[in-house]
């Protein structure tokens, strides 16, 4: 999956607006719908608080953040930090299988990520690693954003990209070690890189200007190398998510 919360992309104050906004600092809640990949997962539904801010420094948006280390009218370099909420907790699953396997656990992702603004829409790369050692994830994601105004209050942002993933974060979420196998009955499966395509749709209604609304579907269309391991049964996840901010 691309982020750990789709929301974290939040654009309200992004320089993809053609005005500055009125305020900079945005509080709030966000609910988000999943489809998780793995057999037997039943985690429909979660809530996490949302931030959004950005100065010449330091920004925060959703469950992501950093450092801006150089920016000029159209570019920016940044040391981002992001929260991958990605997990599986074998004792919530309701396969019996299921709960035979070791937890996979959140973590915190941090590297480099770069972005320019172009007349068509904004062009991003960033190349994050598990900071915790958690799954030593290494991942590598280009994605295209346009950005439609529709009215006064209502924007869409449709965005397309790709996330390729290191062999050990695919065996750390979804492989299965020798003695998983053989306590689940799960075939063993270690995968290797993987490459996994994405389309994301963003809208954002302003209510006034310290109110906000935000409404995201995200699609994710999973490699073999993930499909094809015993404890997943699905070729894609999708998430939707919606969220209300108060800027001030």
């Amino acid at each position: 999956m691309k982020k750990a919360l789709p929301l974290i992309s939040l654009l309200l104050s992004s320089s993809l607006l053609a005005a500055e906004p009125e305020h900079n600092i945005g509080i709030g809640l966000s609910g988000s719908w999943e489809k998780s990949p793995y057999v037997g997962e039943n985690r429909p539904f979660s809530i996490l608080p949302l931030i959004d801010y950005d100065s010449n420094s330091l920004f925060i948006s959703g469950t992501s953040g950093g450092i801006h280390l150089w920016q000029n009218n159209n570019q920016q370099i940044d040391l981002a930090f992001e929260y991958q909420s990605f997990e599986l907790k074998p004792s919530n699953n309701d396969d019996p299988r299921m709960k035979q396997l070791d937890r996979r656990k959140t973590t915190l992702l941090g590297g480099l990520a770069y972005s320019i603004i172009t007349p068509y829409g904004q062009l991003s790369a960033e190349a994050l690693i598990d900071t915790l050692h958690n799954s030593q994830s290494v991942s590598i994601d280009v994605e295209y954003a346009g950005y439609l105004q529709l009215t006064q209050q209502l924007a869409l942002i449709p965005q397309v990209g790709a996330t390729w993933y290191n062999h050990k974060h695919n065996s750390y979420y979804y492989g299965v070690s020798k003695k998983e196998s053989l306590h689940s009955g799960f075939a063993s499966y270690q995968p290797a890189s993987s490459l996994t395509p994405y389309l994301t749709l963003t809208s954002i209604y302003k209510f006034n200007p310290t109110w906000s609304a935000v409404f995201e579907y995200e699609y994710n269309l999973l490699s073999h190398e993930v499909k094809n391991s015993p404890i997943v049964d699905r070729n894609n996840t999708s998430t939707i998510s919606v969220g209300l901010l108060f800027y001030f």
